[in-house]
């Protein structure tokens, strides 16, 4: 194993997005990441868990597979009985030899399974053990389910992103599991910096809800010490309810181009044909552009429908107007930025090539990348016995090795 975490071995008892998300980064950074899996893996309605079988059958069956591809590379998998006295045993031999523990069921599970903080920290007092859940470890919520777009729903997501008509509308990705995992990676590697100086493990608690709240700390400061209304999207094509236009996507003659570019209205406007709107009365401040929003955007639309995206990123670009293509998911994988960059890679699995999308990091002493496929289910139990001196048990689910 490569990579600046080669040595730390996690155990992953992750299963959706939010904690598979955060052990696959410790995965990419080099930890040996071993997910535990159950003997039978089904899917959330009950059947077999095909997980590489991504053609044919119904969409979500397919959707379910790539989640599990999509954030479990460079893992390891070994099936196991948890209630079982010999998973037991597995599993505190396990713990015995790791550094991190990384659990996302809901609070109680592992403490009845035996394998709660207080468990793991007398078989490895220097353990670092994150449970990340819904909502966190206390509270009214504490115990209810924690999904990715009941978050959003609370946390404010859905209204910073209402259509213009005023309906809440979510995100269309799992973007709070995603923030959970980006924050519980990160909290892994501070309480290993810790235990290195230190000696002492320690548990963790991450949250979705949490999560969502931080990531929106530039709405909620604003509105909190600045006596601001709640953050209006006006017109559809805004991107921030708090900054005036433009800033957002509009529409060009063959499709949509992005403007960041408030301070640029001036070049904007030169660019695309029309008077300096930078000195019209209406919009020479930035509450004037905020409070006559919609009519700014109307008339930079009907400017830019003039020509194609592509006409207008070649004489924007040259001029560095802060302006991009709005892709579709296929554009952006094409893109010639992710192409030169090889943000999507393609690794051998047991159902031929499949392609991922690469770690975001890069080291300039450690390399890392994608050295191995999402695992089959229980695909090196045999081999993570061997490595704990264990005996061998049949049927664990595994193949190659």
């Amino acid at each position: 194993m490569s990579g600046p975490l080669a040595g730390i071995v996690v155990v992953d008892f992750t299963e959706r997005v939010q904690g598979p998300y955060a052990t696959q980064m410790l995965a990419d950074f080099g930890a040996d990441v071993i997910k535990i899996e159950r003997p039978v893996a089904v899917t959330p309605d009950g059947r077999p868990d095909e997980r590489y079988a991504m053609d044919g059958g119904d969409p979500p069956d397919s959707l379910y597979r790539a989640t599990f591809l999509a954030n479990n590379r460079n893992k390891r998998s070994i099936a196991v009985d948890l209630k079982s006295g010999d998973g037991l045993r597995t599993m505190q031999a396990l713990v015995r030899t790791a550094d991190v523990v990384y659990e996302n069921f809901r609070p109680g599970v592992m403490d009845r399974l035996g394998l709660g903080y207080r468990h793991c920290r007398e078989l490895n007092p220097g353990i670092v053990y994150v449970s990340a859940s819904g909502y966190g470890p206390d509270g009214p919520r504490a115990n209810k389910p924690g999904q990715d777009v009941l978050v959003q729903a609370m946390s404010g997501i859905g209204i910073i992103n209402e259509s213009a008509d005023g309906r809440p509308t979510p995100i269309g990705m799992s973007i709070t599991d995603v923030l959970g995992g980006l924050n519980g990676a990160a909290a892994v590697l501070a309480a290993l910096v810790h235990r290195e100086r230190t000696g002492e493990g320690q548990q963790i608690w991450v949250d979705l809800l949490g999560s969502a709240l931080a990531a929106l700390g530039e709405h909620l400061v604003h509105m909190l010490n600045n006596g601001a209304d709640e953050p209006a999207r006006v017109t559809p094509m805004h991107g921030h309810g708090y900054i005036p236009p433009p800033y957002g996507f509009y529409a060009t003659k063959d499709g949509y181009l992005a403007l960041s570019s408030g301070r640029q209205i001036r070049e904007i406007c030169q660019i695309i044909g029309l008077p300096d709107l930078s000195e019209d009365p209406r919009f020479d401040t930035y509450s004037k552009r905020a409070a006559n929003q919609g009519e700014l955007e109307a008339i930079l639309e009907d400017a830019l429908r003039a020509r194609t995206t592509d006409e207008w990123l070649a004489v924007m670009e040259p001029a560095d107007i802060f302006a991009a293509r709005v892709n579709t998911l296929r554009e952006a994988v094409a893109d010639p930025q992710v192409v030169a960059t090889q943000r999507v890679v393609t690794v051998d699995s047991p159902d031929g090539p499949l392609r991922l999308v690469a770690p975001p990091a890069r080291f300039g002493r450690t390399p890392i990348g994608v050295h191995r496929a999402p695992p089959r289910h229980g695909e090196h139990s045999e081999t993570i016995r061997r490595e704990l001196g264990l005996e061998p048990v049949a049927d664990t689910g595994g193949g190659r090795q």
